[in-house]
């Protein structure tokens, strides 16, 4: 996984005049100038002067089968359809050049692309095009945009591993459980036993003694009990009344739930308390540092981060390895398949059993969070959602952004994460990295969304939660919260569990 960023080589300022191409692409005459510099930001750009070569003789399996646009008042959008009409994976540069049958030159874009064999996709590009004539920058009442698309570096990707294959994967306590901030070991966010409510939510029951501990945390859910709070207190999933409240010193790190214990980290130590009583059953000092990592608790272990990764026997409090981990995410460790995932930059798949380093990544940018499932890795940074095969770390597809790095949603098929500059959420389909749908508009930057069967909920930092239907798309519902949402939502049972940020605890089940 390289850093696939799309660039842009503007080799002149579109002056008004009369177009002169060559090599079968638009050229510019003059000087190479920048057009607005303020880009939409999934744009990097080339301060390079390039000269466009003869690319119009590309001939291969590679094919553009469409080129579609929409312009706006200072945007043009252009959507390019692609194919790999070959025998074997190819990546490329895909160049895109814009020009106006009123001006001078052109705008070329170029995105990278990695097509399996007999994949068409569809990419979106957006410009800004400047046109400068005798009466400063304005662009031509008359003419018409033209655009031209090819493909340069072109190369068979010899070991590529294919596209991903989705398959079913079984819920945790049939769909009562959420056990971890991230819901699974292999950090899905997506509950596939249950269905979050899909039309306004009504409150089950409202606990307003739990405290709100802080962003990246949440609820979770085991064994008939929703764990949640600074102080970690543990209430009934039926009427929300009180079990046990933890004595100890506020948690530091969002909460794991597994092997009859909760895990989580405060600013004396890192400790494992008993499901059903809160009794502490062992803890791991601090020596002066406070736990910070959100732990994930898988075949006998917690891992968790502090500074480096580490693989805590869940019985004993026994730390059984200790890795550098390159980094941390904005989530808990990925597990599935006695395989870690951690660290943010470079990306690394570590030996569950040894903790010894099987491979690593580099994205170019820090990787903000990451789920295993149909033995690919998902990674999300803020220019590209990327799927890694778990076995060696090679590329299977990538999808451009922007996105919010902070978690992403795997399940039903498809890859589910929130783009960055509108704020709305998209699917991308989990097999082969194609945009299936974009929601409709949200009041701002959503939280980590949670994902069940046929609806995602997913909170915003203005105080609004929402539900959007996993197919569509579609804003099933939305409705406000006073006092905010800064946290994570659990899904279990039909019910969304949440803090508010002046401390309650809510569960939301299906209106009727």
């Amino acid at each position: 996984m390289s850093n696939d960023r799309p660039s842009m080589t503007r080799r002149q300022c579109l002056t008004t005049g009369t177009v002169v191409s060559f090599g079968g692409m638009a050229g510019c005459l003059g000087r190479l100038a920048s057009s607005d510099e303020s880009e939409s930001p999934d744009d990097s750009e080339s301060s390079d002067d390039v000269t466009t070569p003869d690319e119009s003789s590309y001939s291969g399996p590679l094919q553009v089968n469409g080129i579609e646009h929409v312009a706006g008042e200072r945007t043009v959008e252009v959507t390019v359809t692609v194919e790999n009409a070959g025998e074997a994976a190819r990546q490329a540069n895909l160049v895109v050049a814009l020009s106006h049958t009123e001006a001078e030159g052109s705008i070329d874009r170029k995105r990278p692309v990695l097509l399996a064999s007999g994949l068409e996709r569809e990419i979106v590009l957006s410009f800004r095009p400047k046109f400068f004539g005798e009466d400063g920058v304005d662009r031509p009442e008359d003419g018409e945009f033209r655009f031209d698309a090819t493909f340069e570096n072109v190369e068979v990707s010899e070991d590529y591993p294919g596209l991903v294959t989705p398959s079913d994967r079984s819920a945790i306590d049939g769909g009562n459980a959420w056990p971890g901030v991230a819901y699974d070991p292999g950090a899905s966010a997506h509950n596939p036993g249950t269905e979050a409510p899909r039309s306004e939510p009504t409150s089950a029951w409202t606990v307003s003694e739990v405290e709100y501990a802080y962003r990246s945390s949440g609820p979770v859910v085991a064994d008939g009990t929703v764990v949640a709070g600074r102080n970690v207190r543990a209430l009934s999933v039926e009427d929300g009344s009180e079990q046990w409240v933890h004595e100890g010193p506020a948690r530091t790190t969002p909460l794991a739930v597994g092997e009859d214990v909760v895990a989580f980290g405060t600013p004396e130590d890192f400790r494992a308390v008993e499901v059903e009583s809160g009794d502490v059953r062992w803890t791991i000092s601090s020596d002066g540092d406070i736990w910070h990592g959100p732990p994930t608790v898988a075949d006998g272990r917690v891992y968790t981060s502090h500074g480096d990764l580490h693989a805590i026997d869940a019985a004993s409090g026994e730390v059984d390895w200790t890795a550098d981990s390159g980094g941390s995410l904005a989530g808990p460790p990925a597990v599935t398949d006695g395989v870690v995932v951690s660290g943010g930059e470079p990306l690394r798949a570590i030996d569950a059993g040894t903790g010894t380093v099987r491979w690593t990544v580099s994205a170019g940018e820090p990787i903000g969070a990451a789920a295993i499932a149909h033995d690919t890795v998902f990674a999300l940074t803020e220019s590209q959602l990327v799927a890694l095969d778990l076995a060696e770390g090679r590329t299977r597809w990538f999808a451009p952004g922007p996105f919010h790095e902070e978690r992403l949603v795997v399940g039903n098929g498809s890859v589910y994460a929130q783009r960055a500059g509108d704020y709305r959420m998209v699917s991308v389909d989990a097999a082969n990295g194609n945009l299936e749908w974009v929601s409709g508009e949200t009041d701002g930057v959503l939280g980590p969304p949670s994902g069940s069967n046929g609806a995602i909920v997913v909170n915003s930092e203005q105080g609004t939660l929402y539900g959007f239907d996993t197919e569509t798309g579609e804003t099933l519902w939305s409705t406000s919260v006073p006092s905010g949402v800064p946290g994570s939502l659990a899904v279990a049972d039909g019910v969304a569990y949440f803090n508010e940020s002046n401390g309650p605890l809510r569960a939301l089940t299906a209106g009727k």
